[in-house]
This record gives C-alpha cells, sequence and structure tokens, in this order.
C-alpha cells in the first residue's frame, strides 16, 4: 500500500507512474499522436485518474485482447476528454465526449460512454479533438503494430 500525504505528492506520483508506461507514435487521419499505452488490466483501469492536463497531439491508448463492447465511466477523472473507439483493424467506430462527473456523483450514477460495435482499441484525447482535427467515422490508425 502506498501512503501520500499532500496532493503535491500524489501528483507526483501520478507524474511517475505514467512514465512508467510504455509509449509510441500513432498517426490518425494528418495528425501524428503519442500515446501512453494501457495494455493491462491495471493501467486500463488506472487510465487518466487524477491527472490535470492532457497535452494537445498525446493521449492514452487502451488496447484489449480482442474485440468487444466497451464502456469507460470518468471515475476520478479530472479532465474533459473525447474517446475514439476503434475495431481490430483500427478504424474508427464513434466518438464520445466525456464530462469529468461532480466529485460527490457516487459511483453508480456516474455515466458510460460505450463503443457502438465490438472494439479492441479506444483512445482518449483532449475534449474535442477528434472533431477539431476532422477525424471521423471509418479513419484508421496507422502505426498500431509499433
Amino acid at each position: 500500500m502506498i501512503y501520500i500525504k499532500s496532493k503535491e505528492n500524489f501528483n507526483m506520483f501520478l507524474y511517475l507512474l505514467a512514465a512508467l508506461l510504455q509509449t509510441t507514435q500513432i498517426q490518425l487521419g494528418e495528425e501524428n499522436i503519442l500515446v501512453e499505452i494501457a495494455d493491462t488490466k491495471e493501467t486500463r483501469n488506472q487510465g487518466l485518474m487524477g491527472r490535470t492536463a492532457l497535452p494537445e497531439g498525446h493521449g492514452m491508448l487502451f488496447v484489449f485482447d480482442s474485440p468487444e463492447p466497451l464502456s469507460f465511466w470518468m471515475k476520478n477523472t479530472l479532465i474533459p476528454l473525447s474517446i475514439g473507439f476503434f475495431n481490430e483493424r483500427g478504424q474508427l467506430i464513434n466518438v464520445e465526449e466525456m464530462v469529468p462527473p461532480n466529485p460527490t456523483t457516487p459511483d453508480k450514477d456516474l455515466p458510460t460512454y460505450q463503443s457502438k460495435a465490438p472494439a479492441k482499441y479506444a483512445l482518449e484525447m483532449p475534449s474535442q479533438w477528434f472533431h477539431n482535427h476532422h477525424i471521423t467515422p471509418n479513419t484508421h490508425i496507422i502505426g498500431l503494430n509499433k
């Protein structure tokens, strides 16, 4: 168990945790993105919880073993995000805009954000990123096999 005394120490812990995640460069449309890879149950469960910022051009790529209906929520997530769901070929299925909940909202009342078809990948980016970069359904991720 880790005991963290202050908000500053907690932020440092999150920074160090992020530094331990594998990163890679992918391309979506004309955009190059540096992504942190969340490909284990632990890293997928942690996601971007507790982060206070996500730089433009950076994101988190969630990788699952096989395509399945995916559902995400914003528990302990402080920043608004866009999430894109992708099939096993890396083709965009749908995008959802995710809003941080009120911290007093019980877990059972948190909204979920779901893929419209079985997905193998989910990409979280800063809010409105897909819209602002004209990334639409059927766009493919390049570089998934790195």
